[in-house]
């Protein structure tokens, strides 16, 4: 069986689906995409009539539009994409077959793509699946994901994040790979626990930085601070929202590479609502919205004071 996994590359939600899959499927082909990416790359699939190549092609953590489900539909292959995603603008996924999209379940627990592609899995393999190790670590990413470890000070979840930063995406996905192929508890190791040990304190020291080159600022009516960062945006942005929740309602962090996140920890502040005004979506208390190629280079254009270096 060939098959395909299309997965967002930016965090643990996003890897994990690819670590499941390499646990019953050695044929397996990963595409590791940015969020504004997953549309025109399923597209792209569906012109070049690429899905006759897989057996089964999953979607995961990434969210699909109206247009790009209903070209889905019309490959009559539809049986072949299995889409699981959290966002809450992904919800208009769940009027196709194919797709199962939850931010919060009938037990008011957030989901993650992680958590619902596990439950999917666990249900076909469950002598694969069914084991403390990979319940637990599915668990971690979830709380680590929706932020639900801050409820119980769980800081086990932001150790999976952690490590994610420390070893790299393939060495993050080879690690564990092998770890919840051949353990039936979930644990970290003494050499991950002292890497991860040194990795907070360089963390903290990044928060403080960050934290003094925050400009004061206001969007869409409310007070807002805005901070360019390259990394732990997560972190970055929930830190600054609570120490700053006397003067500002939400963080937005700047990325050039990947894009713009928001985050607030104020019940009266929509933050996925602010992220749709610029393309993008997300959560009530975490979004993000895309930076594409032009919007680069129009600020390199400021930077550089040179409004003709593009024009060849």
């Amino acid at each position: 069986m060939k098959t395909l996994i299309l997965s967002h590359k930016a965090d643990i939600d996003g890897l994990s689906p690819v670590i499941f899959l390499n646990l019953i499927r050695p044929n397996l082909d990963v595409c590791l995409l940015n969020a504004n990416d997953i549309c025109p790359k399923v597209k792209e699939i569906i012109q070049n009539k690429s899905y006759k190549n897989y057996d089964e092609i999953y979607i995961t953590d990434l969210t699909l539009d109206k247009e790009t489900c209903e070209l889905i539909m019309s490959t009559g292959y539809d049986d072949k994409f299995f889409a699981f995603d959290h966002h809450a603008l992904n919800l208009v996924a769940n009027n196709y077959p194919f797709a199962t999209a939850i931010s919060t379940n009938d037990q008011g627990v957030n989901e993650c793509a992680t958590s619902l592609f596990y439950k999917f899995l666990v249900s076909k393999y469950p002598e694969i699946f069914d084991k403390p190790s990979l319940r637990d670590y599915t668990e971690l990413v979830r709380l680590s994901d929706t932020w639900d470890w801050a409820k119980t000070n769980n800081q086990d979840a932001n150790k999976l994040s952690d490590l994610l930063n420390i070893l790299g995406r393939e060495e993050y996905i080879l690690t564990f790979t092998d770890f919840l192929k051949n353990n039936q508890e979930f644990k970290f190791t003494d050499s991950q626990l002292y890497l991860l040990e040194v990795e907070q304190k360089r963390i903290k020291r990044y928060l403080e930085e960050s934290e003094k080159t925050m400009f004061h600022a206001t969007l869409c009516g409310h007070p807002c601070g805005i901070v360019f960062a390259e990394q732990h945006r997560s972190l970055l942005g929930n830190y600054l929202a609570e120490k700053y929740s006397y003067c500002i309602d939400f963080v937005v962090l700047i990325n050039m590479q990947q894009g713009i996140s928001f985050r607030c920890n104020k019940d009266n502040v929509n933050v996925g609502e602010i992220a749709t005004i610029y393309g993008g979506g997300g959560h009530v208390k975490a979004s993000g919205a895309p930076m594409d190629n032009s919007l680069k280079k129009e600020i390199i254009k400021i930077i550089l004071e040179d409004n003709n270096m593009f024009n060849k």
